[in-house]
């Protein structure tokens, strides 16, 4: 069996907020049934849309936790996730998104390093890192 290595998962909805917070939590529920119930989710917190998605308002939470899967199978299911959840390229024009789920890191190597380095994610990382112990 390959050693898990850590990943870091984040989740996203731009539909009004009932539904996107309804769609995280089907989010979540499918990544823990992926990965296993050790895995952590933030809080959902709202943030403003960056580029695309500018002037709306984001849903969003960030998952860690440890897996054996390979990037490609990772992405692969969330991708089919995604679809399941009516996240389609006509639907994407629109810039509606019902779901985003991306990952960002895994075993260390960074996928989206600018992903990495915003408000989105970087409020929910906050949340689940433990602070280093002060001796």
């Amino acid at each position: 069996m390959a050693t898990p290595h850590k990943f870091i998962i984040s989740l996203g909805s731009n539909l009004c907020h009932d539904e996107a917070e309804c769609n995280l939590s089907k989010a979540e529920l499918f990544l823990t049934e992926l990965f296993g119930p050790d895995v952590r989710f933030s809080s959902h917190y709202s943030t403003p849309g960056i580029g695309s998605g500018e002037g709306k308002i984001y849903i969003n939470s960030v998952a860690i936790g440890l897996t054996s899967l390979s990037s490609s199978q990772i992405s692969c299911s969330l991708k089919s996730f995604e679809i399941f959840q009516g996240r389609t390229p006509e639907v994407k024009s629109l810039g509606i998104v019902p779901i985003d789920l991306d990952l960002l890191s895994l075993g260390g190597v960074v996928f989206k390093p600018n992903d990495l380095n915003q408000q989105y994610v970087l409020q929910g990382l906050n949340q689940l890192i433990e602070p280093s112990s002060t001796r």
